[in-house]
């Protein structure tokens, strides 16, 4: 069931599925995604019987646009904010990529909020400055070629070549974007004290494993596990897998 709720003055769409009040899964979606992505996953973990909560974060699906440009920290404390206000208890954040730095920086600075944590082919380094410069420069530099009708199908293609796709196609997320990108997340994995779950696609191409492998070094008390025909998408790539692991780690 969809529902609505206020939280720290932003509306928040999200998605509710009954079960046993006693654990909780939050699900945070990645960039350019909405609450839907995780349907698939959701029916597979009914099993486990856990009250269910897929958010649509500030800027994507149903919830309020940001008026101003956020920060990971400032989507964690809205997530923090969401978990109060509905005063869940025994909270299990699953979070996909961008999704994952929120949940990275939720685990750190509000532990007694949640009682483990599953990194589903998690972002959580900077960029390089290079890069992004590079990312502005030529969105830019290309922008002006699609103007003709008979360019639009190249659009798509030639944004992700030169790494701007997720940059352009939320122009009112931009600042927010690189704010996001910007932020290493590394002194905050030192400080998870709990429990945590780091899963991978083999052939994730945007957050590889080598990602998740640090993670694992950098967090206490994780665990690391590649699934091997799936690509950043691994919940969906292989969603069996996926719940079979989610669900052996939160029994």
């Amino acid at each position: 069931m969809t529902k609505q709720v206020i939280v720290n003055n932003y509306l928040i769409s999200y998605q509710e599925t009954s079960g046993d009040a006693g654990k909780t899964l939050l699900f945070l979606h990645g960039w350019r995604s909405n609450k839907e992505i995780w349907q698939n996953v959701l029916s597979k973990l009914s099993i486990v019987n856990c009250h269910l909560f897929a958010l649509d974060l500030p800027g994507f699906g149903g919830s309020q646009i940001p008026m101003h440009a956020m920060t990971v920290g400032g989507y964690a404390e809205v997530v923090a904010g969401f978990i109060k206000k509905l005063e869940l208890t025994n909270v299990i954040i699953i979070g996909h990529s961008f999704g994952g730095r929120i949940g990275i920086k939720l685990a750190a600075g509000h532990p007694e909020l949640i009682s483990k944590l599953i990194l589903a082919d998690s972002a959580g380094f900077a960029m390089p400055s290079d890069k992004k410069n590079m990312m502005k420069i030529g969105a830019k530099i290309v922008k002006p070629f699609f103007k003709p009708e008979f360019m639009h199908g190249l659009r798509k293609k030639i944004y992700k070549s030169i790494g701007a796709e997720d940059y352009l196609a939320t122009p009112e997320l931009q600042k927010t974007f690189v704010n996001i990108t910007s932020e290493d997340l590394s002194e905050d994995m030192k400080k998870i004290t709990v429990p945590t779950l780091i899963i991978n696609g083999k052939n994730d191409k945007d957050t590889p494993p080598k990602f998740g492998e640090l993670m694992k070094f950098l967090i206490p008390n994780s665990k690391f596990l590649i699934l091997k025909h799936a690509g950043h998408f691994s919940f969906s790539d292989e969603p069996e897998e996926f719940a079979k692991a989610v669900g052996e780690f939160i029994t």
